[in-house]
């Protein structure tokens, strides 16, 4: 049976691409919310602005351009309306953030392997089914949300600061506070 370190290449790659789908998912699901709301919102402006230019266009004397204008914002508040409901952004929504959590499960099992400094080729098979039925069951990942989520991680990494070169003092210092611990294992 074959054992991986945690920092092999091949396991911090499935590390980064499993970050990038949890990442992403997230992002595209508040993205499919923002969308429904900017959506939403035009339409109710739109059936406030025709009902207003219908009222306005009954109540003053007939302008064929206040009559042209209420009907024209009645037919871009039903579009918007029409677009509102086909989008189904409630569905979408709630796909990519059950595919995120799903993202995030699989992201903390290889994590916990990796942990544990020494992955099994069984372990590595079951992350790895648990990934592919996650990829399978998930909503296609938008492009943008996908770079997005890489460009977070990439910042996120580049702002965590690389451990200290070992001095000789922190060396013997290190290696005092491990002697206790290597009588108790020993034992």
């Amino acid at each position: 049976m074959w054992t991986y370190r945690g920092d092999e290449p091949t396991v911090v790659q499935w590390l980064v691409t499993i970050r990038v789908g949890h990442e992403g998912h997230r992002l595209a699901a508040k993205a499919a919310r923002r969308r429904h709301r900017l959506i939403g919102a035009t339409a109710v402006v739109l059936a406030a602005l025709a009902a207003s230019a219908s009222f306005t266009s009954l109540l003053s004397e007939p302008r064929a351009w206040l009559q042209v204008t209420a009907g024209a914002l009645a037919v871009a508040t039903a579009a918007t309306a029409l677009l509102h409901t086909l989008l189904n952004d409630a569905d979408v929504i709630a796909a990519h953030q059950r595919a995120g959590a799903e993202y995030g499960d699989v992201r903390r099992q290889l994590e916990q392997a990796i942990l544990s400094e020494r992955i099994t080729d069984d372990r590595l098979s079951e992350i790895r089914a648990d990934w592919t039925r996650v990829e399978k069951a998930s909503p296609t990942l938008p492009g943008r949300a996908s770079r997005r989520a890489a460009q977070q991680l990439e910042a996120l990494a580049e702002t965590v600061a690389p451990p200290a070169a070992a001095t000789p003092a922190t060396v013997a210092r290190d290696a005092e506070i491990d002697e206790p611990l290597k009588e108790l294992t020993a034992s």
